[in-house]
């Protein structure tokens, strides 16, 4: 029920509820009236009084009339007069004679009390307006009260809420009190606050990440910016003196640059993704074929490097998982250069392990190096975090596996790393099956 429906129920409700109260005092004033006062007021008729005389002599007196009072109505009697006033009261009188069958007359004298109808109206009508009156306030303070405890003070609790948020005070909760469209604008500007308090917080999130990837992106673009500067200063200079040394030294250059520009595409990616500006082309695709032909694109870098790469198909069959197969590419390079790296010559080697859940295909790609301490592993996919699995290796950007973590997400998939030191590191990622009619749930 809106508020315009309420206030228009409230005030039929009390109206009705006014008139069936004061009609019942009324009816209630009317009866304790007739009854107190002996009569039919309604009617104009009040108390009966009788006298019997007999021979001049008072029989029998039901208001104790003195033989006087009683000589001033038999005069009247006499004189045609039907009426008698005695102290403020007006009676109506008539006689009527009863004779014994011993031939005693009796006469039987009767006194009606006139009641002016009008006067008690006056006095009921009085009656009831101040009594209509006294009822239409108290229930018009019982719904006020109402009214303010749910209306008015929910309305002043808002207006105070609302300019502690124009001034920029988000932490204090606005509850939800009141009727109708007061509780709803309650609710409305809760959720308008936790959306502001969202959006200055993701504005300051923005801002602190824009400021540490400045920072870091500066810190790591540094030192290859330096290299190549001495490089060319090398040769510029006549250091590199021979063929051979120029050579050398512009071969070593190019190297710095290559770094550069693979900084520069993670970073760019990065932001892309994190921005949630990165559109993802997903395809059904065959996993066991997909993950050969990434293993092959990669397996010679490893045998230059004297390092294995083993490739363990636990799969009861083929499946299919939905990825987009170029970003899903980078996310198997990310992950198997980090590993590349951490492994030693000759005896290091790199696991891909393919398995199965009842929903999903799991790709876990174990590598046989140093691990990663208790302390790093919550951290690894954090973007620029300094490990010595990440940062501080030649040629890593601190953004390869931060990169891996957003693309697989953004194909619902799931990815986490279990280690211990010594023993070597896994990273383990989760895709959702699917067949032809659609994805296993």
């Amino acid at each position: 029920m809106n508020l315009k429906q309420r206030f228009l129920t409230q005030s039929i409700l009390i109206l009705i509820g006014t008139i069936v109260i004061t009609g019942c005092f009324g009816f209630a004033y009317d009866y304790f009236y007739n009854i107190l006062n002996e009569s039919h007021a309604t009617s104009g008729v009040g108390q009966t009084a009788v006298v019997v005389i007999e021979d001049d002599n008072i029989v029998y007196n039901s208001e104790d009339f003195t033989m006087l009072q009683i000589k001033e109505v038999l005069m009247n009697l006499s004189v045609d007069n039907d009426y008698y006033e005695y102290e403020n009261k007006r009676y109506s009188i008539s006689e009527e004679n009863f004779i014994k069958q011993d031939g005693v007359t009796y006469r039987i004298i009767t006194l009606n009390e006139v009641i002016c109808v009008g006067d008690y109206y006056r006095s009921f009508i009085t009656f009831v307006i101040i009594t209509f009156l006294i009822i239409f306030v108290i229930a018009s303070i019982i719904v006020q009260k109402q009214n303010l405890k749910n209306i008015i003070i929910p309305i002043t609790d808002l207006k105070k809420e609302t300019e502690k948020l124009r001034i920029g005070e988000l932490e204090t909760a606005i509850t939800e009190k009141g009727y109708g469209e007061v509780r709803e604008l309650g609710v409305a500007i809760e959720q308008l606050r936790l959306q502001l308090k969202n959006s200055i917080y993701y504005q300051q999130k923005v801002d602190e990440n824009r400021k540490f990837l400045i920072s870091s992106i500066s810190h790591d673009l540094k030192t290859p910016v330096t290299s190549i500067r001495g490089y060319i200063d090398g040769v510029l200079d006549g250091v590199a003196d021979t063929d051979e040394k120029k050579k050398y030294y512009l071969s070593n250059a190019i190297e710095k640059t290559k770094m550069i520009n693979t900084m520069i595409e993670d970073l760019l990616l990065y932001s892309k993704l994190d921005l949630n500006q990165m559109t993802f082309e997903k395809d059904k695709v065959d996993i066991i074929k997909y993950m050969d032909s990434c293993i092959e694109e990669c397996s010679e870098e490893f045998n230059r490097e004297n390092k294995r790469l083993i490739f363990e198909n636990n799969l009861s069959t083929s499946y299919f998982v939905t990825m987009d197969v170029t970003k899903f590419k980078r996310v198997v390079q990310n992950i198997m250069d980090n590993a590349k790296r951490n492994i030693e010559k000759h005896e290091g080697q790199l696991r891909i392990i393919l398995r199965e859940t009842n929903s999903s295909v799991i790709i876990e790609f174990k590598d046989n190096g140093k691990g990663i301490s208790e302390h790093d592993l919550p951290h690894i996919f954090d973007r620029f975090y300094r490990a010595d699995t990440a940062r501080e290796v030649k040629g890593s950007s601190g953004l390869g596996l931060a990169i891996a973590k957003q693309i697989v997400e953004g194909l619902d998939g799931r990815i986490w790393a279990v280690s211990e030191i010594g023993h070597g590191a896994s990273i383990i990622i989760s895709l959702k099956k699917v067949r032809d009619e659609g994805v296993i749930i």
